[in-house]
């Protein structure tokens, strides 16, 4: 099966709640599952609203349906946080929250 470029959790999460691709894309508002099909399989990324959206309909926070793609970028800006601090005089910033 190919499962595209943006891994995730949709197929998963829709089977879960025994819901259709026609039932989750009726509750998206779209005219037919070509779009979510896209989605389940990686090819596309959702907007914003429509992974919120998802998030929602499949009763999950958003980065559980899209868990690669939310690791990524906290490690990404975690990086750029630790890289920041040893430039800044004084250190480590000890207000900022972790996690």
């Amino acid at each position: 099966m190919d499962r595209g470029k943006y891994k995730n959790s949709l197929a998963l999460y829709r089977r879960r709640m025994r819901f259709s691709q026609r039932k989750v894309s009726q509750l998206l508002g779209h005219r037919d599952a070509s779009l979510l099909c896209a989605y389940e399989r990686g090819r596309m990324l959702p907007t914003l609203e429509t992974a919120l959206s998802l998030g929602i309909i499949l009763r999950v926070p958003a980065e559980f349906l899209f868990r690669a793609l939310y690791d990524d970028l906290r490690t990404r800006i975690r990086q750029k946080e630790e890289a920041a601090s040893r430039h800044r005089p004084g250190g480590a910033n000890t207000n900022r929250p972790t996690a």
